[in-house]
């Protein structure tokens, strides 16, 4: 949790390429007070002193002010979904976190800056069940899933597929048990599942936008 004086800190920054340190601090506050938010947030790496005694803004400062209004529970973030077959069955992986604990679905991680989408998907994929297959890019788009009016995910989700004819190495670890089925209306399936695989087999690869209540 960020202080509300490095908060007022960071959106001066925001408006600017650099402000001294009297350009920055109130005059309503205690000179002691404000130069301690200060070195914490240069510290924490969010803002810096440069060479001429001038505070700006670093990438997490940057990312902190882009972010600064935002709902983390109304805005997606993005995540890539692993459809692997095996015949008429579907390699699901029950959850054993929050949230959705419980639930199945597909396996799922989320991108990684400077790596392809795919190198990430299919590490994790060895990592979580011990398959070593090639998957490729089938389609992408939105899924929210709700309960009790409140919103429980909602992500941008990149999906990737592949096939298999071998078993799985690992069938569960501390926060997933991994395992096959054919039967994807199951109640305790996430209901994208099957809508996303049906797009597999029809071979849509269209966008979609998915919302379950």
């Amino acid at each position: 949790m960020i202080h509300h004086i490095q908060r007022t800190i960071l959106d001066a920054l925001a408006t600017s390429h650099s402000l001294r340190f009297g350009e920055l601090k109130p005059n309503d506050l205690d000179g002691n007070i404000f130069t301690y938010h200060l070195k914490q947030l240069v510290t924490d790496k969010y803002v810096a002193k440069q060479n001429d005694g001038s505070y700006t803004l670093l990438p997490r400062g940057k990312e902190y002010i882009v972010h600064r209004y935002e709902n983390p529970l109304l805005q997606a973030h993005s995540i890539f979904l692993t459809a692997v077959r095996r015949g008429d069955e579907w390699l699901m992986r029950e959850r054993l976190v929050q949230p959705l604990i419980g639930m199945a679905g597909f396996i799922h991680g989320e991108p990684i800056a400077g790596e392809p989408v795919l190198q990430t998907a299919t590490r994790r994929l060895k990592e979580k069940t011990g398959l070593d297959i090639p998957l490729s890019y089938h389609s992408s788009g939105l899924i929210c899933i709700s309960k009790d009016n409140t919103i429980e995910s909602y992500s941008h989700a990149l999906l990737l597929t592949g096939t298999t004819e071998q078993g799985m190495l690992i069938t569960n670890d501390a926060t997933g048990r991994n395992f096959w089925s054919s039967d994807l209306d199951a109640s305790d399936v996430l209901p994208s599942c099957r809508d996303l695989a049906t797009k597999i087999i029809t071979d849509d690869m269209t966008p979609f936008d998915l919302a379950y209540y």
